[in-house]
C-alpha cells in the first residue's frame, strides 16, 4: 500500500514517517496484518502486554469527540522493503507489520470506526522502520516506554486550573466522559479551586502562608512546603457539604484566618518553620482535615459560622496539639512521621480532643 510520507536518518539507520487514513489501519489492525509482538507461554520473544480493552475505547471515544492526537504510531516491518518515492509516497511491505508504539490508539481508532464510519477520514501520524531484527524492535518498545517521565504532579494542575479558565469548571467535568481524558482531569472539580487558594495564601502578606508555598519548578528559597502537599491536604475541605460551591477566595480567607489562629497558639513553630513540622506535609494533613469540624464549633449564638481568626483562636484554645511543641521535628507530630496511616491518626486525636472541649462547654465548664 501507498501512503504519503517521505525517510529521514538517524544514527545512520533510515526511518519514514507519514500519515495513514484512520480507515486504512483500522482495516490492517482488524485483520491481524498490523499487531503487537505479545509475550505468552507460546512466543517467549514477545515483548508487550496484552491490549487493555477498555483504555483502546477510551481513546476511540476520545477520536470521535473531535479530540486530535499528534503522537505516531510506531510500526516496524521485519520481511520486505519500504520504498520511498520522489512524489512524496512510501510503499509499505504487504506482510506483517508490527506495533511497536502505539496498539491502544490503533485499536482505539478501530473501535471509533465501528461506532461511526466518518471517522475513517480521521488522518493518523506513523513511523515506519524496516528493522529485520526482532530484538532491535522490541529494544526500541523498551526505550521508549522505560524512558518517559510522566508530567510533574504540580505542572498538571497548573493546566488544569488554566483549563478551568479557559472553558469552564463544568466543562472540563464533562469532557471526563470522553474516556482517554478522566485521567488527565481527574479531580478537576476541586484540585482547580485547591490551585487557587495555594496562590491567594502564599501572595496575601497577611497570612502566615506568605511566600511560604513552593510553586513548580521554584527552589525551596525560604518555602516550607510543596504546592503538591497543600493542594492535596485540602481535598477534605472542599470535598466537604458546606464548602462546596463557595468560591476560591472565600475559601482562601477562612483558611487564613485558621492558620493566623493556629500560628496565634504556636508562635515559635511559625518563626522557625523548618524546625517544625505544622506547615509541612503531616502538618497541613492534619489541620485541614480537622477545619470543616473546626468551622461547625466556630459559631455565634445564632448559629452562624464566625470564621474569623478570633473565633478560631477561642476554638482552638487549650487544645495540647496547639502548641508548638507538639509539631517540633522531635515532638509528637514529628517523631510520629508523615505517612498517610500517621496523618488519619493525628487528625483523629486532634478531632477527639476538639469533641472532648466541645462536650465540657456544653456541661457549663471552662476547660
Amino acid at each position: 500500500m501507498k501512503i504519503l510520507g517521505k525517510g529521514f536518518t538517524q544514527a545512520d539507520v533510515t526511518l519514514y514517517f507519514g500519515v495513514i487514513k484512520a480507515k486504512e489501519l483500522a482495516q490492517r489492525v482488524d485483520s491481524g496484518l498490523w499487531a503487537p509482538d505479545i509475550f505468552k507461554m507460546a512466543n517467549p520473544e514477545g515483548y508487550q502486554r496484552v491490549l487493555s480493552e477498555a483504555r483502546a475505547r477510551e481513546f476511540g471515544r476520545f477520536v470521535l469527540r473531535n479530540g486530535i492526537c499528534p503522537l505516531s504510531i510506531l510500526v516496524n516491518f521485519r520481511e520486505g522493503t519500504v520504498k520511498p518515492s520522489t512524489d512524496g509516497t512510501l510503499e509499505l511491505p504487504e506482510g506483517k507489520g508490527f506495533i511497536v508504539d502505539g496498539q491502544h490508539r490503533a485499536e482505539g481508532i478501530k473501535y471509533a470506526l465501528s461506532v461511526d464510519l466518518t471517522a475513517g477520514e480521521f488522518e493518523v501520524p506513523i513511523v515506519v522502520m524496516n528493522q529485520p531484527d526482532r530484538y532491535q524492535e522490541a529494544r526500541q518498545f523498551v526505550i521508549i516506554n522505560r524512558s518517559q517521565k510522566g508530567i510533574r504532579a504540580d505542572l498538571a494542575e497548573r493546566f488544569l486550573l488554566q483549563a478551568v479558565k479557559r472553558e469552564g469548571r463544568a466543562a472540563l467535568v464533562e469532557e471526563m466522559e470522553s474516556g482517554v481524558l478522566r485521567r488527565v482531569l481527574k479531580g478537576a472539580e476541586w484540585i482547580t479551586k485547591a490551585v487557587e487558594i495555594a496562590d491567594f495564601l502564599n501572595a496575601d502578606k497577611e497570612s502566615a502562608w506568605f511566600r511560604k508555598i513552593r510553586l513548580p519548578n521554584e527552589r525551596k528559597d525560604g518555602t516550607v512546603v510543596s504546592q503538591k502537599a497543600l493542594t492535596d491536604s485540602l481535598e477534605p475541605v472542599l470535598k466537604d457539604g458546606y464548602f462546596q460551591g463557595k468560591e476560591a477566595r472565600v475559601l482562601a480567607t477562612a483558611l487564613r484566618n485558621y492558620w493566623n489562629a493556629v500560628k496565634f497558639h504556636c508562635q515559635a513553630a511559625f518563626e522557625e518553620p523548618t524546625e517544625y513540622v505544622i506547615q509541612k506535609t503531616s502538618g497541613v494533613g492534619v489541620l485541614h482535615k480537622v477545619f470543616p469540624r473546626v468551622s461547625e464549633l466556630s459559631i455565634d449564638e445564632k448559629g452562624n459560622r464566625v470564621l474569623t481568626t478570633d473565633m478560631i483562636k477561642f476554638v482552638l484554645a487549650g487544645l495540647p496539639q496547639m502548641d508548638s511543641g507538639y509539631w517540633g521535628s522531635n515532638g509528637e507530630a514529628g517523631r510520629r512521621g508523615s505517612s498517610k496511616r500517621v496523618v488519619a491518626i493525628l487528625a483523629m486525636e486532634l478531632l477527639e480532643a476538639l469533641e472532648t472541649k466541645a462536650e465540657a462547654k456544653e456541661q457549663g465548664l471552662i476547660v
